[in-house]
């Protein structure tokens, strides 16, 4: 039986090439850090949190802080640590004053894979499963949107 527990290394987005090629500011919460980029955002959850709503409202926060409330971006979920989410919401990107247009998540586990097909259901907006950071951004980067 193949073990599928970790399908691919994982890879923090500052250990990445792109951390080299890519012009971005980091942004750290209590309960994790995410890199801001032109036109998208990664997250990288901190291991055992419990993403839910209140954090949710943080994150969006900050991101219109920095972005303002007019500007769309794209969200990677860099799953490198295990902690769970609240897949209800993904509903909210269901208004009009969202400013995500799209997302991927990046499965290195198994069960983030189960997680990340559940979440996409649950959402409205297009949602890419990756296996790898470079999968997502490549797939961010080609968003028409942007181009």
């Amino acid at each position: 039986m193949i073990n599928l527990t970790y399908l691919y290394p994982n890879m923090h987005f500052e250990e990445s090439s792109f951390s080299k090629s890519l012009s971005y500011k980091k942004i750290t919460l209590d309960f994790g850090v995410y890199y801001i980029c032109d036109d998208f955002f990664i997250l990288e959850v901190n291991e055992g949190v419990h993403f839910n709503w209140d954090k949710l409202s943080i994150l969006l926060g900050s991101l219109r802080n920095y972005f303002g409330n007019h500007k769309t971006i794209a969200y990677i979920s860099n799953r490198i640590n295990s902690y769970s989410i609240d897949p209800v919401l993904w509903s909210y990107f269901d208004k009009d004053d969202s400013i995500l247009i799209a997302a991927s998540i990046v499965s290195y586990r198994s069960s983030t894979i189960i997680n990340a097909n559940i979440e996409k259901e649950m959402a409205s907006i297009p949602i890419k499963r990756s296996r790898s950071l470079e999968e997502a951004v490549n797939w961010v980067q080609q968003l028409k949107e942007f181009n």
